[in-house]
């Protein structure tokens, strides 16, 4: 399904945090201003495919006024290094005039999937893969169920996962209608919850793992076509117990990710790409030498793995605090992009794993 089996992603969260500043990564790496060089730089380590995020709170200010200036460099950067993009049209933000709770929230997404490909279409974009919602199942826990940001609503999960569902849908609708006939993933992420020995607590650890399918379960059951692709983001964290505390890699009740793709493959019935994974320094290059085997595991088992994109590509200020976070290939220092070589090499060493695959 495609060309590349190893992509980068240029983070692109656009929420409102708890304190109601609006997070703006794209802006925050500058990859707003330099995305012509780190796409180069991408393409200088051997990636092709990229995910990036067209920003929808800039683009559609009033509804249904459409200004891309804001996604050009993006764009245009990509297209200079040759670089194919899968486009995400909604990272957790929505235009200050919508409210993601209200009716409207589907048809505005739908339009705006419209106009995005009008947009690329003109500019002759490489366009590889569309993620209409990013992460419903995180969004439904932490805009809807904790109220850790916007729409900062308590107890109300599934409400906002329902709403995140028929936007998907209604975006994939206008997709296809306006002959977008690339891939429609999702991006959710892959966790694993461990019950603490002696207690009888199967059931909830169990209950919160199928939650974080929930969103995939509805979609599909309404209409099988609306994913083609699904994709699971992995990180050092996301396995834990139901006392919130890191389950390590390692350790006895550590499930390997090889694992945990097989049981998700099984399920959905579709290939599987892991859509984010990394970890920060000095964690990067160790963490992607794990990922490395066990995607390779995983390819052994019969997983109809497509792509592996290591996400973020780029350093990029913290979401609560600003901090500096350290990861992935490039890397940034007073003002200027950086390789770092640890990850450059383990780049190499997951580019390699399509030639050994089985199943292809």
């Amino acid at each position: 399904m495609f060309a590349d089996f190893v992509w980068g992603g240029f983070e692109g969260a656009s929420h409102r945090r708890h304190d109601g500043k609006r997070v703006d990564s794209i802006a925050g790496t500058q990859h707003d201003r330099w995305a012509m060089l780190d796409h180069a730089i991408l393409r200088s380590l051997g990636v092709r495919c990229a995910r990036e995020s067209l920003r929808w709170h800039l683009i559609e200010r009033r509804r249904g006024e459409y200004d891309f200036t804001s996604a050009l460099e993006q764009v245009r950067g990509a297209r200079a290094a040759g670089m194919r993009v899968v486009w995400g049209l909604c990272h957790w933000g929505v235009p200050d005039h919508l409210d993601v709770m209200s009716p409207e929230f589907p048809r505005a997404l739908a339009d705006f999937a419209r106009a995005c490909v009008r947009m690329l279409r003109a500019e002759g974009a490489d366009v590889a893969g569309w993620v209409p919602v990013n992460e419903m199942a995180f969004w439904a826990w932490a805009g809807g169920e904790t109220g850790g940001f916007g729409p900062y609503l308590m107890k109300r999960g599934d409400q906002l996962k329902h709403q995140l569902v028929r936007g998907h849908l209604a975006a994939v609708r206008a997709l296809r209608e306006a002959g977008a006939l690339e891939p429609i993933m999702v991006c959710e992420p892959l966790i694993w919850v461990v019950p603490r020995e002696g207690r009888n607590e199967e059931a909830q650890a169990r209950a919160e793992v199928e939650a974080s399918f929930a969103a995939l379960d509805q979609i599909l059951a309404e209409d099988a076509s609306a994913i083609d692709v699904v994709g699971f983001n992995y990180y050092p964290h996301n396995q834990w117990t139901l006392l919130r505390r890191t389950v390590r890699q390692g350790s006895r009740a550590y499930r390997p990710l090889r694992e945990l793709l097989r049981d998700a493959a099984r399920r959905f019935d579709r290939p599987i790409i892991i859509s984010e994974t990394g970890a920060e320094d000095p964690m990067g290059d160790a963490w992607l030498g794990y990922i490395a085997a066990e995607a390779q595991a995983a390819l052994d088992l019969g997983v109809d793995l497509q792509a592996l994109c290591v996400y973020p590509i780029l350093d990029y200020p913290g979401w609560d605090n600003g901090r500096h976070c350290p990861c992935g290939p490039i890397g940034t220092e007073d003002g200027r992009r950086f390789v770092r070589p640890g990850q450059r090499a383990a780049l190499q060493r997951l580019g390699a794993l399509r030639a050994r695959s089985p199943v292809r």
